[in-house]
């Protein structure tokens, strides 16, 4: 596997291939650094719920093992955790949901380029609750919940062909030498 097209054919180097190899490892870098930026930014939000949780579970193991934490404490706590959970039960599924699409099915990185619905997007930035998705004809920028995007058929890499929009007006020469009209 060679690096540049040319050096394979003519043992030389040509000037558009070492610039195209260096414009590809630039974005590939870029979006390399996006991506653990983007996941170092996730992790450390994740880090932080699970030390509020340990946190929570700490002080009620420390209330027992003092002994000022009774059944009728606990009966207490119980009431309370029931009613959080019918308040913050929704949220808590669609933040799980959104933990298990980002950190175990993980099907993009940022920087990759995936057809979801139809419309063709560039990963831009994820995280733990949203993804947001540039449209690759526009730029426009487009947020996806990532518990719905773990509902959704996602295209990605070599199974997605992506083209480039040219604009303009007049007519097209088909390859046989005839015309065809712009629609």
């Amino acid at each position: 596997m060679s690096f540049f097209e040319e050096a394979s054919e003519t043992s030389r180097i040509g000037k558009s291939s070492l610039k195209n190899w260096v414009v590809n490892a630039f974005r590939e870098r870029r979006a390399l650094a996006l991506t653990l930026n983007d996941t170092k930014t996730a992790v450390n939000k994740l880090h932080q719920m699970i030390n509020v949780i340990v946190g929570i579970v700490i002080v009620v193991i420390s209330l027992v093992i003092l002994g000022i934490a009774k059944i009728k404490f606990f009966m207490l706590l119980g009431s309370q955790f029931l009613v959080v959970s019918f308040i913050f039960g929704n949220t808590a599924k669609t933040l799980f949901e959104s933990i298990i699409f980002l950190f175990v099915i993980h099907p993009f990185d940022v920087g990759d380029r995936c057809e979801i619905d139809g419309v063709q997007l560039i990963v831009e930035e994820m995280n733990i609750l949203t993804t947001l998705f540039l449209r690759a004809h526009d730029y426009q920028k487009v947020l996806y919940p990532n518990s719905v995007l773990a509902t959704k058929s996602i295209g990605v890499g070599d199974s997605v062909e992506f083209h480039d929009c040219i604009q303009g007006s007049g007519r097209f020469e088909q390859a046989d030498g005839g015309c065809m009209d712009e629609a």
